[in-house]
């Protein structure tokens, strides 16, 4: 099976996969096998597609040249354009968030903390979505340099981003590159080898280039373990971006949750949504639902003693899609496949977002 974004174009075009078979000309059953990567699409349909969505067939094929954080570009896009990081303070005590965020993340959050809502939700450059409780900040930083040296405790934080890559499509890959090191199996074969080795390469030092370093003297021969050692615990920080939810209490006390098999995007929705004065008490989630294992594990908080909540921002997006894609059925356009079908999601106070 190959990786390609049929999905995504389609859900976002509020589309089921009949109305879009149909666009350009084959059977649903057909147009299937092509989303699911279970059959190649021929070049010219591939270039009706690309037609249909309005996009690139490289898009498509998520191909494309990959995103990459913008240093004092003013003529990137202001979601790649890095901005520098703000410093979040809890009420409670508890340990400082340090979070690298671009020019886009900078004006949204500079408005909401101004505004009544009851979770600021701030997607980091890093692969963190992270919903914080507007009465559990005690200040709020920004800084349009790095707090490692600036900011009010610079010298107490612990650094914002491992490695900055905005790119979702990557964290996909050290996903799979994760899987393999702890697992075995062949999960990053789905993505395109030069990309695969092009992300391994920003996260971890393999033992043929640490021996090239020595050789070359820029690592001295009694100084290897300490730097294998040092590189193994920063590469072991990035995959846990991939699969770990993390929730600090008002207490300052931290929770880890590093495994989750459950839809994440119904878990943060409520918070993006809900506002505390909104004149209606059934529009306040009561508590969070985190489904981590359904059945098996479950887990449940009061969002009213959270200084934040912590998810994988490329789970989320991709959880997003799943959602959505669970209200388009052909039954939603009435028998008629030229009639686009309206997203229901699970939640119906989210909006799938472009």
């Amino acid at each position: 099976m190959t990786i390609n974004r049929l999905k995504y174009f389609r859900v976002t075009n509020s589309e089921t996969q009949t109305q879009v078979a149909k666009a350009v000309g084959v059977t649903q059953p057909t147009y299937q096998r092509w989303e699911t990567g279970k059959a190649e699409i021929p070049k010219s349909y591939l270039t009706k597609l690309a037609k249909h969505f309005s996009t690139t067939e490289l898009e498509l094929l998520g191909r494309h040249p990959p995103k990459e954080a913008a240093f004092y570009n003013d003529k990137a896009p202001l979601d790649l354009q890095y901005y520098g990081e703000c410093a979040v303070h809890f009420s409670g005590g508890g340990e400082p968030l340090v979070l690298s965020i671009s020019e886009a993340v900078h004006t949204q959050a500079y408005r909401e903390l101004q505004s009544n809502k009851r979770f600021i939700v701030i997607k980091d450059l890093g692969n963190r979505t992270v919903a914080i409780r507007h009465k559990a900040i005690s200040e709020f930083y920004f800084s349009s340099e790095a707090y490692d040296t600036y900011g009010p405790d610079h010298a107490d934080y612990k650094l914002a981003t491992p490695v900055q890559m905005p790119d979702t499509r990557d964290w996909a890959i050290v996903e799979a590159i994760r899987d393999e090191e702890f697992g075995g199996g062949d999960y990053a074969s789905e993505f395109s080898e030069n990309d695969v080795e092009r992300v391994r390469s920003q996260i971890m030092v393999t033992n043929e280039q640490f021996d090239e370093l020595v050789a070359q003297g820029a690592i001295q021969p009694e100084d290897l373990a300490a730097e294998k050692a040092a590189r193994a615990a920063e590469t072991d920080e990035i995959f846990a971006l991939t699969h770990t939810v993390t929730v600090q209490f008002s207490s300052g006390k931290r929770r880890e949750i590093t495994y989750v098999d459950c839809n994440l995007f119904e878990c943060i929705e409520p918070l993006v949504d809900a506002y505390p004065f909104s004149g209606s008490d059934d529009d306040e989630p009561s508590m969070i639902l985190l489904p981590c294992e359904g059945y098996h594990r479950t887990v449940f908080f009061n969002p009213d003693v959270l200084d934040y909540i912590s998810f994988p921002t490329h789970k989320i997006e991709e959880d997003e899609i799943e959602s959505y894609d669970g209200g388009l059925t052909d039954d939603d356009a009435n028998n008629d496949d030229t009639t686009p079908a309206k997203p229901k999601p699970k939640n119906k106070r989210g909006k799938l977002k472009q």
